[in-house]
């Protein structure tokens, strides 16, 4: 695996470890990177999920889904990922190459349902029938381990225990996951669009997002779905419309 997964993996545990901590302040990690400390409200109702941030002196900002990378609520780090129903905020239960997440199942208020994201955007709910061929599939790029499910030496019970075996194995092999070949030519033709159009409402937010995409492809990172999602919902206009698809075809 490329180095840049192994420090995000560690930097993400770091995180992890230093805010679980006790009376560790919530905050809000925003698209264009900005952290936010302060008090933290979830509204997970609806369709449209949204953040609400209160800060001393302030007035309560609310962030929707798609202008938050992640935020940190009662000791549990939050993060926006397309699920079996959509985007969605899920729950971080285990990180590494491939996270385990908790997420709300339809018309339900808890965190029950469980999914597998692998850091290539790949991803799977965790199913209560037919996990072992669900597994066997979506871990088929690690055979040891596959097979191991297979045979039944691994089961859904020890969950953890795959997804620790899984990423043994992803970093003893030194897969490259980081297979995005994008052409910056393109970003730059969108960014130097959006610049040049006179003040429209998310035009900041656009070029923040622009900029943050062509970083990610200068170090051959992934690019999050969120940040896709998010730029394509704030240039709706179509005097953008040829720039963003050839943009967006190079990372997908």
């Amino acid at each position: 695996m490329k180095s840049f997964g192994i420090i995000h993996i560690f930097l993400l545990i770091i995180i992890l470890l230093v805010y679980r901590c006790a009376n560790a302040q919530d905050f809000v990690v925003t698209s264009k990177g900005d952290t936010l400390m302060g008090e933290v409200k979830p509204l997970f109702y609806g369709v449209d999920k949204k953040v609400q941030l209160s800060q001393e002196g302030k007035k309560k900002a609310v962030y929707p889904m798609f202008q938050v990378r992640s935020f940190l609520y009662k000791g549990e780090l939050y993060q926006p990922v397309k699920g079996p129903e959509g985007y969605t905020f899920m729950k971080l239960q285990k990180p590494g190459y491939l996270s385990l997440y908790s997420y709300q199942l339809p018309n339900q208020i808890t965190f029950d349902g469980l999914y597998l994201l692998k850091m290539d955007g790949k991803g799977t709910e965790v199913p209560n029938i037919s996990f072992k061929k669900v597994m066997e599939r979506f871990l088929s790029d690690c055979p040891e381990v596959s097979e191991k499910i297979d045979k039944g030496d691994l089961s859904k019970k020890e969950l953890y225990k795959i997804i620790d075996e899984y990423n043994a194995c992803i970093g003893a092999n030194t897969i490259d996951h980081g297979k995005i070949i994008a052409d910056r030519g393109v970003w730059d033709v969108l960014e130097q669009k959006v610049k040049a159009e006179p003040e429209f409402e998310g035009k900041s937010n656009a070029l923040d997002m622009i900029a943050e995409i062509k970083g990610k492809v200068a170090r051959s990172e992934k690019v999050p779905n969120f940040l896709v999602e998010g730029l394509k919902s704030t240039l709706t206009q179509e005097t953008f419309k040829v720039e963003l698809e050839n943009a967006l075809k190079e990372i997908n």
